[in-house]
């Protein structure tokens, strides 16, 4: 070594003083000593530069996770190297000094060196040292006395390792220094393995980190435990659902707190998981209902725990609505009318949308119950939650209780093993539309004058009461007091329901709205159809209101869609239609209406569809472009 040492002494000599490199200088030494020199770097100087005047607290704190994780390692080293004269530095990735472990001495040489914390020691600040070149280089180095550009740097001997985050970029530096005459190879190594090691530490905090919040940023409760079930971890929505503090959870037993759930079968290999079940976690004397993941940890086939995630009930049946439609399209703007009694029936029925009151909605086929049931929903608060209708005339007398309020598991043969929700459940939040209520079997009644009662129900073949929080809106084409004559209803039941009483009007005594309503639907159709624009003509808009319409609405609609589609012109006349039992009138001479009227007319109501736009308007009636401007100008079309 000291053989090196004289040699390498002389060579920097030559080159600081001649500009000339020694063959035998080492290619990364030579080359670092020509940056040095063109950066213009006082050999005569090396000491650490704090020109640069950095906040020695705002760059530890930039690289905070780099400090801590560095010093416990720098320490272990230290603990190792004690007494042997060497002193451990941290930099980052510009050069600059975060930390240093040492005895006294050798921080006190390091000091009159200004080897301290916030001093720059790149190349371009003190020419050629372990950790400016290793952070050039990119890669591991040893720098013995001259080898240093800075003369006052030629007493030390320095191993640097750039320290990598997991995409290979340069984070910072470690480096370890002593007095040149104990340079040993090995420090090079020490420090290569600490760079890794640093490495390796902070890839696992940023995997921890991630997980941590992956843990508390899922939109699903989770519960963690160990081979005796005992509760190891909760995520912030467990919390957040069972209404309780990780410290109070961590001293409880899953087993306790789900007891419904067999998990002694998770102890065998017959039983891995249970996927979505319903069950009841027990908090606080408390049943909170859930639908739940249970799934066993296995490590070397040996048990050491679950993972169990969980979603609330409620939320579980609100995404169900979601999925399979059980939402109000009408509103009230969709109800269509000129008569005043329907436009009272409207008013009324939006101030009993703003109240949470049981509306009984009473009238014939075909009048627009459930639009108006729909409007209410969508007038209410409740508007953002569940409309579920359902129509009670239509389930199988036998399946008419766990239809409405569900069932449990085991509840009857053929009952799926988990339990099923029912209507009223699924409607939790909104509003449960019961359609032909005056078809529900007396027992039936009972039970639901008890959820009237309380706002709870019992599920076939359970014992807990669940709480829900709906509007009941009922609708009949029955004479309910006439039902209760008859002893088909119940009188409680009737009033209990009948709070705000809302009757629609058939078609024949609103006559006025037939020739509105039939516009309507033909609109609708011509929309669907905008490549065959269809009006009606007078004596077809006179000939439905000659008809008595027993089904309202829904048979005019039925009978407008039928009578578009079988008319083979654009203009859908009398001859198209045949309505019922009503024959056609003899024709006689004010019923023939002139080619050009017809014309002008259709030209005219294409453009209004088409808002004015030519274009769309000759495509729509099939003619050119050039025949629309000249039948505009031959009628005096306005075509705005």
């Amino acid at each position: 070594m000291l053989g090196y040492m004289k040699f390498i002494s002389k060579a920097w000599k030559e080159f600081v003083q001649q500009g000339n490199i020694n063959s035998e200088v080492r290619l990364e030494i030579a080359d670092s000593w020509k940056r040095s020199k063109e950066y213009g770097v006082d050999f005569m100087n090396g000491r650490g530069n704090d020109a640069y005047g950095v906040s020695v607290e705002s760059k530890i704190k930039e690289n905070a996770e780099l400090v801590s994780v560095a010093r416990f390692i720098m320490e272990d080293i230290y603990n190792i190297v004690a007494g042997s004269g060497f002193a451990l530095f941290l930099s980052d990735r510009d050069g600059y000094i975060l930390d240093i472990i040492g005895e006294s001495d050798i921080i006190q040489k390091a000091n009159r060196l200004n080897f301290v914390k916030g001093a720059l020691w790149t190349e371009r600040a003190v020419g050629t040292n372990a950790i400016g070149t290793a952070l050039h280089l990119d890669k591991p180095i040893q720098t013995i006395g001259a080898e240093h550009y800075g003369i006052n740097q030629h007493s030390w001997t320095c191993s640097s390792a750039p320290i990598h985050d997991e995409e290979g970029n340069i984070i910072g530096c470690i480096n370890m220094s002593g007095i040149c005459s104990d340079a040993h190879l090995h420090t090079l190594g020490i420090v290569t393995a600490a760079a890794e090691s640093i490495k390796k530490q902070l890839a696992l905090i940023i995997s921890y980190d991630l997980l941590n919040i992956t843990f508390n940023s899922i939109v699903e409760g989770m519960i963690v435990s160990d081979d005796s079930f005992n509760i190891k971890r909760i995520n912030d929505r467990a919390e957040n659902i069972l209404g309780i503090t990780q410290n109070e959870i961590f001293k409880m037993n899953i087993k306790e707190t789900l007891k419904d759930l067999n998990f002694d079968n998770m102890l065998s290999s017959s039983r891995q998981a249970y996927n979505n079940i319903e069950c009841d976690f027990h908090i606080k004397n408390k049943r909170i209902k859930c639908i739940i993941n249970a799934v066993a940890m296995r490590a070397n086939h040996k048990f050491i725990g679950v993972v169990i995630t969980f979603r609330e009930t409620q939320y579980v049946h609100k995404l169900v609505t979601k999925v399979v439609g059980y939402k109000a399209t009408y509103k009230f703007d969709d109800i269509i009318s000129d008569n005043e009694k329907m436009k009272n029936v409207i008013k009324f029925a939006k101030k009993a949308a703003k109240s949470d009151c049981n509306i009984l909605i009473e009238g014939s086929s075909g009048t627009g119950k459930e639009l108006v049931a729909q409007s209410i929903h969508n007038y209410s608060e409740r508007q953002q939650g569940p409309f579920v209708a359902i129509n009670c005339a239509s389930i199988p007398r036998d399946l008419v209780e766990s239809e409405l309020f569900g069932y449990d598991r085991g509840a009857f043969t053929g009952a799926v093993k988990e339990g099923h929700p029912g209507k009223f459940e699924l409607a939790d939040g909104g509003t449960i539309f019961l359609d032909e209520v005056g078809e529900l079997p007396l027992d039936i009644q009972s039970k639901l004058l008890r959820v009237l009662d309380n706002n709870k129900i019992v599920r076939v073949g359970g014992t807990y009461e669940k709480e829900l929080n709906i509007r009941i809106i009922c609708a009949t084409n029955k004479r309910l007091k006439e039902e209760i004559k008859k002893k088909t209803f119940r009188e409680d039941l009737y009033y209990r329901l009948n709070v705000m009483n809302i009757k629609t009007i058939p078609l024949v005594e609103r006559k006025e709205d037939i020739g509105v309503l039939a516009k309507y639907f033909i609109d609708i159709l011509n929309m669907k159809n905008n490549d065959n624009i269809k009006v009606m003509s007078k004596n077809y808009i006179a000939n439905l209101m000659e008809y008595e319409w027993p089904g309202n609405v829904r048979e005019l609609r039925n009978v407008i869609e039928r009578d578009y589609y079988s008319s083979e012109d654009n203009i859908i006349g009398i001859e198209c239609s045949d309505i019922g039992d009503i024959k056609y009138k003899e024709i006689k001479d004010k019923d023939i209406i002139p080619i050009d009227i017809l014309e002008r007319d259709s030209i005219s109501n294409a453009l209004k569809f088409c808002n004015g736009n030519l274009v769309k308007a000759a495509k729509m009636l099939k003619i050119s472009r050039s025949t629309i401007y000249r039948k505009i100008k031959k009628y005096n079309i306005n075509n705005v």
